[in-house]
């Protein structure tokens, strides 16, 4: 998981949504020295997991989570519940309501593809 949160911020963020426990490693602002757009935190993400770009699927909701991945080579899967516009989301590889809209439609989605 990447997040331009800090990783003080992502902590009480997993925890409300009662999420922590699904999630054991995340990359955050600390682990970057700029902020998405720049693909600092995506890169980050990459090098700690070890992983080459062209494995990788992200899920964004925000323009800049788009810009930031397409600069490190990482494909986007966008969601529509960050409230951006299917323009402001453009280069994202599929784009989806929100992430139970990508659940429902998983068969056919990008990620169904690379499995």
């Amino acid at each position: 998981m990447t997040s331009s949160a800090t990783t003080e911020e992502l902590e009480v963020l997993l925890k409300v949504a009662q999420v922590d426990t699904l999630l054991p490693e995340a990359t955050t602002s600390n682990d970057a020295e700029a902020s998405k757009p720049s693909p600092d935190i995506v890169n980050a993400a990459l090098q700690k997991g070890q992983w080459e770009p062209h494995v990788v699927v992200m899920l964004g909701d925000t323009p800049f989570d788009i810009e930031a991945a397409n600069q490190a080579g990482v494909r986007t899967i966008a969601v529509r519940c960050g409230g951006f516009s299917d323009a402001q989301l453009a280069g994202a590889i599929a784009i989806y309501n929100d992430p139970a809209d990508l659940l429902t439609q998983y068969e056919q989605s990008p990620l169904a593809k690379t499995a």
